[in-house]
Parts: structure tokens; C-alpha cells; sequence
């Protein structure tokens, strides 16, 4: 299993945090990044460049082309770093279900409400058929990401995210993980996820994600235990 890390050089200001958090709890794990082809990236992944002139969805399906298709990853995006220890051997287990091909993909988080249980795992949910993809991180064979790409229309990723539905992505099997009473709803629209646990987009409008994310915000940025009134003070000086 690797990473597969999707990013673009306008957001290299959120790298340092990316590289902090991945070398601390995900070292060992072979990593891939695709990057635009006018930028560098560190050294110690595989870097597969993309051409800025495409959209978001040709970036990746050009890239996704350069890779062995039986592949397992976890893709993601930079700003959606951990903030503690993953569950090891439930994602192994999970990797087992996408290697025999029991299903296509397991989003690393819960997203909806009232989904049915999988009968495949005790941590896993069925995605509702009205979005089986969404940009948040996934396991997935190298080629059923590129056939999610490749079917689903869309110019942006908002458009995209918006037609992975069972119309585009026929016979799809698209589970999430959800760690029974241990996963809290975090923010509006999703749950923390206790087997992956990272933050559901860092970044949002190009701004850090501190409605949501302060605590964890500030204790990848400081090195030390959250409290509030560090907090407030440290707002001034970031």
C-alpha cells in the first residue's frame, strides 16, 4: 500500500505541515506525488508531474496512466494530514477486501447519515448511490481511481464530486470506514475517523480550517497541548 498524494505548487505553504505529520505517523509507507510540472517536491517520493494548462480530473487521469494499475493506494490531498496514530491493522484488513476485490473502494470517513452496514467488515458502511467518490482519503486500485476519473464528468473537482453517482459508475462498490461509537460528528458534514485519523481538509478558501481543526491546528503548528487562551494569542502571531 502507498500514498498517493495529489497537490499543486500554490498550496507549497501547506507542505511543511504535510511532510511533519506524514514522516511522524506514516514514515514507513511508500509515498507518490502528483504535482504540477513547474514545481519540485521532496525527493523522497516518487514524482510524477502534471500539466497545469489540464483540469483537475485530466491532471490526475494523466498521471494515474503512469502507474501500475493493480496498485493499491490511499489517495489524498495535502492538506488532509494526520493527527494521530492510524489503526494498522484494520487498514490492513481493509487492504485485504480491495486486494481480493470484495469491493472498489473504502473512504477512509463517514460523511452521511443512516448508511447500511457492510456485511464485508464490522468498521465499514456503504456509500449512498448518489456519491460513491468523494476527494477525501480513499483505498483504491490504481485502476478503478482511474475508472472513477475517466467516468465521472466534471471540469472541477466540486462538478466531479457531484457525478459519482451510480448513473456514471456502474456495479461500483464504494464502502466508507466508521469506527462504531469512537468516530463523533465533527463540523456539519462528516465524522472524525479513529481507524485514519487526520483533518478533513486543513485548508478551506486558502485559510486554515480553525472552525473545525483548532486543536489540532495548534498542536501540529506549536508542538504542545491545546489550550485556549495559547490559542488566542497564537491567532495574532500565525
Amino acid at each position: 500500500m502507498k500514498l498517493l498524494l495529489y497537490t499543486h505548487s500554490d498550496y507549497n505553504w501547506v507542505w511543511k505541515y504535510w511532510h511533519k505529520q506524514t514522516d511522524k505517523f506514516l514514515s514507513n509507507i511508500k509515498k507518490i506525488c502528483l504535482v504540477n510540472s513547474n514545481s519540485e517536491f521532496r525527493d523522497d517520493y516518487y514524482v510524477i508531474k502534471y500539466d497545469d494548462k489540464k483540469n483537475y480530473k485530466n491532471r490526475i487521469i494523466s498521471c494515474l496512466e503512469k502507474l501500475d494499475d493493480n496498485e493499491i493506494v490511499i489517495f489524498l490531498h495535502e492538506d488532509m494530514f494526520l493527527y494521530d496514530i492510524p489503526k494498522f491493522d484494520i487498514l490492513n484488513e481493509y487492504y485485504q477486501l480491495i486486494l481480493q476485490e470484495k469491493c472498489h473502494s473504502i473512504k477512509l470517513i463517514r460523511a452521511f447519515e443512516n448508511l447500511e452496514k457492510s456485511n464485508l467488515h464490522r468498521n465499514l458502511l456503504i456509500n449512498p448511490l448518489d456519491q460513491l467518490f468523494s476527494i477525501q482519503p480513499t483505498m483504491i486500485k490504481v485502476k478503478n481511481l482511474k475508472y472513477v476519473f475517466l467516468n465521472a464528468p466534471g471540469k472541477n473537482i466540486w462538478e466531479f464530486e457531484a457525478n459519482t453517482s451510480e448513473r456514471y459508475l456502474k456495479n461500483f462498490i464504494s464502502l466508507c470506514s466508521f469506527y462504531d461509537t469512537f468516530d463523533k460528528k465533527r463540523g456539519k458534514y462528516h465524522y472524525d475517523s479513529t481507524v485514519f485519523p487526520y483533518i478533513c481538509t486543513a485548508v478551506i478558501k486558502g485559510k486554515w480550517n480553525y472552525k473545525e481543526y483548532k486543536k489540532e491546528l495548534f498542536e501540529i503548528f506549536y508542538n504542545k497541548k491545546f489550550n485556549f487562551f495559547s490559542y488566542y494569542l497564537s491567532r495574532f502571531k500565525f
